[in-house]
């Protein structure tokens, strides 16, 4: 728990969550007679542990979101700053769209209609005078257009923070699942693929377009949240990115990037150079990272639980029935999770295995071994 947002938020009002968050904790907030008008709102902090895949660009969501305000771009949370308190997010009541419309299921007309219309307000949307400051470093600060550079600079991102980062703790497990050193190098097949991208005009991305960062209202509008992602770079990113995670029906597939095509092409010409021939380059890419994301959640996931559970078995499993029984119960849940994540981790490693270059995709009983072992390694070191 972030003891700095539970304590702001009870500064505000009546607190409801925490709310579930990757890269923040949030709280949902009644305000009191203190603060009239603002409806619920959410009051949040960086999460210390979360681990970054993605990029971070801009230096402050709560300003994007004010700059995005002042552009009129529809349906965002906004954001509300009472005096010398702390920055409110607007609290967007409804329902995400994953819970209504699962991945794998079509989306609605006017919900296509909306998410063009996201797409074509941030096409007109130019890096030029963009007064939002920025945390990303020059060499992540590609030229207008040099859609090669910008590219590159995420697979540097992936293998600097998302691969040797990661090393020191995890290095045997990408051992073990076959992850080869080179495979974000240089000469890879990443490497290649964004050498050879067509020049796009840049604008401003989401980042992080999938059915969770959608919330449906009780009109049935779609609000766009977790603006944390945000970029300025090749426009096709974000339309790879949205049809990676939201996982359309292979018809609808189609069509969303034929409109997207359309809509582009009116707001932003030339954003649509190279369609075809990149939009599978930067699908690889997305693949790629997804390896070492997943990998690395679930180990990190996978080794919590099992430290969880075995501290919960040794303080009442000794001494009476009822406690050797919950810690066979964990036990089994345990095994669960155990199998759930290395169903998971082989179809990621399937996907994935051209981009890297994996000679063998393990199957999943051997990716439940490389992990059952990984964890056993590092419960040893921790006792010692």
């Amino acid at each position: 728990m972030t003891s700095t947002a539970l304590h702001k938020a009870t500064e505000v009002g009546s607190v409801h969550g925490p709310l579930r968050g990757y890269h923040r904790e949030w709280y949902v907030v009644s305000p009191s007679a203190d603060f009239p008008g603002t409806g619920r709102v959410k009051v949040g902090e960086p999460r210390e542990d979360a681990l970054w895949f993605d990029r971070r660009c801009f230096a402050s969501e709560d300003a994007l979101l004010t700059e995005l305000a002042r552009r009129r771009l529809p349906r965002i949370p906004p954001v509300h700053r009472l005096g010398e308190g702390p920055s409110l997010h607007g609290f967007i009541e409804g329902t995400p769209l994953d819970a209504l419309a699962p991945a794998g299921t079509p989306l609605g007309a006017g919900h296509l209609d909306q998410i063009m219309e996201t797409f074509a307000r941030l096409g007109a949307m130019r890096p030029a005078g963009f007064p939002v400051p920025r945390l990303c470093r020059a060499e992540d600060r590609p030229a207008d257009g040099d859609s090669a550079g910008f590219l590159r600079s995420l697979i540097r991102f992936t293998r600097e923070r998302a691969y040797r980062r990661h090393l020191p703790r995890y290095g045997r497990l990408f051992n073990q699942l076959g992850l080869p050193r080179g495979a974000l190098g240089a000469r890879s097949p990443l490497a290649a693929a964004a050498a050879a991208l067509t020049p796009r005009p840049f604008c401003l991305l989401h980042g992080d377009l999938h059915r969770a960062n959608f919330i449906v209202d009780e009109a049935g509008d779609l609000w766009t949240i977790d603006w944390e992602l945000a970029m300025l770079g090749d426009p096709l990113y974000d339309l790879a990115t949205h049809l990676y995670l939201t996982h359309y029906p292979a018809r609808q597939r189609r069509e969303v990037i034929q409109r997207w095509q359309d809509v582009m092409s009116r707001v932003l010409p030339g954003s649509t150079a190279g369609t075809e021939a990149d939009l599978p380059r930067y699908l690889a890419y997305k693949r790629a990272q997804s390896v070492y994301t997943d990998v690395v959640r679930h180990a990190g996931a996978l080794l919590g639980a099992r430290g969880a559970g075995a501290d919960a078995g040794a303080g009442a499993g000794t001494s009476t029935g009822a406690g050797a029984g919950a810690g066979v119960a964990s036990a089994r849940l345990r095994r669960e999770r155990l199998r759930a994540s290395a169903k998971e981790v082989h179809q990621v490693l399937a996907r994935g295995a051209e981009e890297l270059g994996l000679r063998e995709v393990p199957t999943p009983a051997e990716v439940e071994d490389a992990y059952a072992a990984f964890g056993a390694v590092r419960q040893v070191r921790s006792w010692g």
